[in-house]
């Protein structure tokens, strides 16, 4: 068969490997950004998919606007501000879980040979999306907060990117928050070379300390946010949405239309109802303490079982802590033994667009209990020993 060129360049799906790893019952899987299974609020689910059923059943099953379910758009509104305005309906569209978002903006702004800056390292959704319409993609240095501005500049006055891609709460893979100060001056940066921002933000609800800090599109102008259900209520529901002025969105439709129509709209009806109920504020609040736990029992398990052996970030929230084993120098390496002692990780070699060798790791530990945090650690080490 003779497929598309990316395709051909790609290689094998180094993820759909861990994946494949995963289905073994004996494996521990630090892998995956997976949200705890137990706390999946299925019998509230359950009832708000029975209640649109009885109230809404035949539209619900009905074709629907690209754009998504009107009443839900609205209570997504709500939750927005641009520059201290309230978002309007018009700026908000509800897409296949927040990595379509990125996939449309990426088809509907990139032509091959495009520039995207990103941050050093980045989300591998990202890169996939933005490899796959042949985007050329430049890491910008970051520093303990992310993107340094001054080389962000730097950058800016050598090459014009198409746009910035970003996430500045709880990073995949590293962790780290950006603070408000430098969220301020990578603002003024993007106004001054008009340069267009995508803040991806899928974790900013799962803060375990500090204050929240305000999203880049409430303090800037030329933000693009990327919001999900996926990581606050289940992943399963596919359900994400974008923020952009309507302009943008307009574009992203006429995209989305020769994608899938419009995101699943029964499932959008249920999650309203879910969100109705009010539910979601106390549902977070379990997310926040169980994962805290979680990052705990990890970073306790780490300096027990390998203390010294590495140097790791530990994050304030999120899913991920991003390590960098010091007596190593590629942890892909070791992936094998890893499978041979039923645990895996993300080598941190496939977060960077340029495939760098590096020793660093992604480590999972929102899906394991406490208990299985410290077999796993235990298998890791015998493992990189």
């Amino acid at each position: 068969m003779k497929y598309a060129s990316w395709i051909e360049a790609s290689g094998e799906s180094f993820i759909g490997e861990i994946l494949k790893a995963a289905q073994n019952p004996s494996m521990i899987s630090f892998a995956g950004g997976l949200p705890a299974l137990e706390l999946f609020p299925d019998q509230a689910l359950q009832r708000c998919f029975q209640r649109v059923f009885e109230e809404q059943g035949k539209p619900a099953l009905q074709y629907a606007q690209t754009s998504g379910y009107p009443p839900l758009r609205q209570w997504l509104a709500q939750q927005h501000k641009r520059k201290g305005q309230q978002v309007e309906v018009e700026e908000i569209v509800v897409t296949t879980g927040s990595q379509q978002g990125l996939s449309l903006l990426a088809q509907t702004f990139l032509d091959p040979g495009d520039v995207v800056f990103v941050e050093t390292p980045t989300y591998l959704g990202a890169i996939q999306a933005f490899q796959s319409f042949r985007a050329r993609m430049m890491m910008i240095p970051c520093d303990e907060q992310g993107i340094i501005p001054e080389e962000l500049e730097k950058m800016l006055k050598l090459v014009t990117p198409k746009f910035l891609y970003l996430i500045p709460n709880y990073q995949n893979p590293s962790g780290k928050v950006m603070g408000l100060e430098r969220r301020i001056e990578l603002l003024r940066v993007a106004q001054v070379y008009d340069l267009l921002v995508i803040e991806d933000n899928p974790y900013g609800n799962l803060r375990f300390e500090g204050e929240a800090l305000p999203d880049l599109i409430e303090l800037g102008d030329n933000v693009i946010y990327l919001g999900t259900f996926s990581k606050i209520l289940a992943p399963g529901l596919r359900v994400g949405y974008v923020v952009a002025n309507p302009d943008i969105l307009k574009h992203l439709c006429l995209t989305k239309e020769g994608v899938d129509l419009h995101s699943n709209n029964l499932t959008q009806r249920a999650v309203l109802e879910f969100l109705n109920e009010g539910l979601l504020p106390a549902h977070i609040l379990e997310l926040r303490t169980l994962y805290r736990e979680r990052r705990n029992a990890m970073v306790q398990a780490i300096e027990k079982h390998i203390g010294e052996e590495v140097d790791m970030i530990i994050p304030s929230g999120g899913l991920f802590l991003w390590a960098r084993f010091k007596k190593i120098k590629n942890s892909f390496d070791y992936v094998q033994e890893t499978i041979r002692q039923n645990v895996l990780y993300v080598p941190g070699a496939v977060f960077y667009p340029d495939g760098r060798v590096t020793p660093e790791v992604r480590l999972n530990y929102s899906c394991s209990t406490p208990e299985i945090i410290d077999e796993g650690i235990q298998r890791l080490a015998r493992a990189i020993r």
